[in-house]
């Protein structure tokens, strides 16, 4: 028995030393209609489905750099959700990614800069517990912390408008305020209220308790003028969900009804006193899952981290951002310098069980499963390499200002070599259709090209037309 046992923590040993721990393969694995198949880890190769049944709570954390497979990821997750358990989704999106392919998978996209949205709508609440959210939202926005009269006279102010006026707004608010003197409080407001800014202040001509079955829903927010009118606009809708979702009976149905997902949103994501807290903090509480992604991790706060039943870490190069991350976490070393050099859809996953599960909660995927292959494109010169999902690398392009006929050219240029082009090659390309090399080398500073990698790039090219007896490059920024 003695042997045995010595032979057995041997074994186990060896086994570590081959590949880092993993979940248990029945806390990772489950029937196709009861999870949402992600991929497979790197070193057993078990299938992994997302159950929230199996989780601590249904919300998701997703962290990545920019081209890291993020959006690509929350495309691809919600696409399943729908086919499986015909979930809807509403996608608050700060910076445009997702309009053009919400309306190709055949969903709604309201630019919320074309809409209005009264920020005293009561939704079924009773004024005193509306007042508390706004409150909430403008605390954070406004730092009223900082001005006690004014958040006084403001509270006030709310609560005279909902019990003399029957569908009060902004600027009633804000001309009571500054009818008893009381101005301070009234130009806080005004920033809401002023022409071309009174989004919040006009009666609302979005019905969002239409939008939880929607279907697939992107509310883009980017066509506001401020961030911090993007952040009034998210909070108002999370508050309104949260409490929808709250009040309704949980059905009995599988899956999930409804997934938020909540992009980029770093002013809401980082404040404690915010909603995207409260909901992940309080975890089945509102029957929906929330999904907060952001391309730097610091924009999140700690307790999101810590608190979601899952967490998607794709590649952080910073070990600033890293750092950060792994401090909620705690994985090990080993994982913390794989992420650092992941490729386009590879992520380490980090999962929250609800029952005690032997095993790692951060472990790695082979991969990030997609509806369709990853699509990537990779730049590539001597000692560098820079890959970009095609369907990103093609809006940088329509963005830095190429016709849809050169974008062509590029592509076509790209899957000849199986998606991979020298990047001599590729600014040769840019500046025959015109580009200056300041504008070239600023492209290439948006793929996260290094600057040394960039000057040599242009010193590579700069010989190369030498050679050819073409007029030098000159690396002077215009």
């Amino acid at each position: 028995m003695k042997i045995q046992k010595i032979f057995t923590r041997e074994v186990s040993e060896r086994l570590f030393l081959v590949h880092p721990p993993e979940p248990r393969p029945d806390a990772l694995i489950s029937s196709i209609n009861d999870g949402i198949y992600v991929g497979k880890t790197r070193w057993l190769n078990v299938p992994v489905f997302w159950n929230y049944q199996k989780l601590i709570n249904p919300h998701i954390a997703i962290v990545g750099i920019t081209g890291s497979g993020k959006s690509y990821l929350v495309k691809t997750f919600l696409t399943r959700a729908s086919l499986i358990w015909n979930s809807n989704a509403i996608i608050l999106d700060w910076v445009g990614e997702y309009d053009k392919w919400v309306k190709q998978a055949g969903g709604k996209v309201i630019r919320l800069g074309e809409e209005n949205l009264n920020l005293m709508d009561l939704a079924g609440l009773a004024p005193s517990e509306r007042i508390k959210q706004i409150m909430s939202a403008l605390e954070i926005l406004l730092d009223l912390h900082n001005f006690p009269a004014e958040k006084y006279d403001i509270e006030e102010g709310l609560e005279d408008a909902y019990d003399k006026i029957k569908s009060p707004t902004l600027v009633d608010v804000a001309s009571m305020l500054e009818k008893r003197g009381k101005r301070a409080a009234a130009r806080l407001l005004k920033r809401f209220t002023t022409q071309g800014s009174d989004f919040f202040a006009k009666p609302s001509t979005l019905a969002l308790e239409h939008l939880i079955d929607s279907g697939l829903v992107c509310i883009d927010l980017h066509s506001l003028p401020t961030e911090e009118m993007r952040s009034l606009a998210g909070l108002t809708i999370l508050q309104f969900l949260k409490e929808k979702m709250r009040r309704e009976q949980m059905k009995e149905e599988k899956g999930v009804r409804l997934f938020v997902v909540v992009d980029e949103a770093w002013k809401i994501a980082s404040d404690e006193r915010s909603d995207v807290i409260t909901i992940v903090r309080e975890g089945r509480k509102y029957n929906f899952a929330l999904i907060v992604a952001s391309q730097n991790p610091t924009d999140m706060h700690k307790t999101i981290l810590s608190n979601v039943g899952t967490m998607f870490i794709l590649r952080l190069v910073l070990r600033e951002f890293r750092d950060y991350v792994r401090q909620s976490l705690n994985y090990s070393d080993y994982i913390d310098s794989e992420i650092a050099k992941f490729g386009v859809g590879d992520a380490a996953l980090n999962m929250i069980f609800a029952k005690r599960s032997g095993g790692s909660h951060t472990f790695l995927l082979n991969k990030i499963d997609g509806e369709e292959p990853l699509f990537v494109y990779n730049l590539e010169a001597d000692g560098m390499s820079v890959e970009k999902e095609r369907e990103q690398f093609c809006n940088m392009l329509y963005e830095l200002g190429l016709t849809d006929e050169q974008i062509g050219l590029v592509k076509n240029e790209f899957e000849k070599n199986d998606g991979t082009m020298d990047a001599t090659e590729f600014v040769s390309i840019l500046e025959k259709f015109g580009y200056s090399p300041s504008s070239v080398m600023s492209f290439l500073r948006q793929l996260e090209v290094d600057e040394k990698d960039i000057v040599e790039i242009f010193s590579l090219a700069r010989r190369r037309k030498a050679s050819k007896g073409m007029v030098d490059l000159s690396l002077r920024e215009e």
